[in-house]
């Protein structure tokens, strides 16, 4: 999950969801393997749900939120977003 943190910084910046598709692209992991790292990640909240589902991209997830919490899952306290 961390080697997907530049990417979902990016689409924060740019003000873009980010795909589910693009998450396991960027991650090198598969369905399962990226639902079981979110459900740990997001903990007693439970995976999050997705913004929209997108006909040519699918999930997709926003951003920030999945920024802020992978981050600190991921210990990359340089991608942290404080309110």
């Amino acid at each position: 999950m961390r080697m997907s943190l530049p990417m979902i910084d990016s689409n924060v910046r740019s003000k873009a969801n980010t795909s589910r598709q693009s998450l396991m692209q960027a991650s090198g992991l598969n369905d399962n393997q990226l639902q079981a790292a979110l459900r740990m990640a997001y903990g007693e909240k439970g995976v999050p749900s997705p913004v929209y589902r997108s006909p040519t991209a699918g999930k997709m997830y926003d951003s920030e939120s999945l920024l802020r919490v992978l981050a600190k899952w991921c210990g990359m306290w340089a991608y942290v977003i404080e309110d």
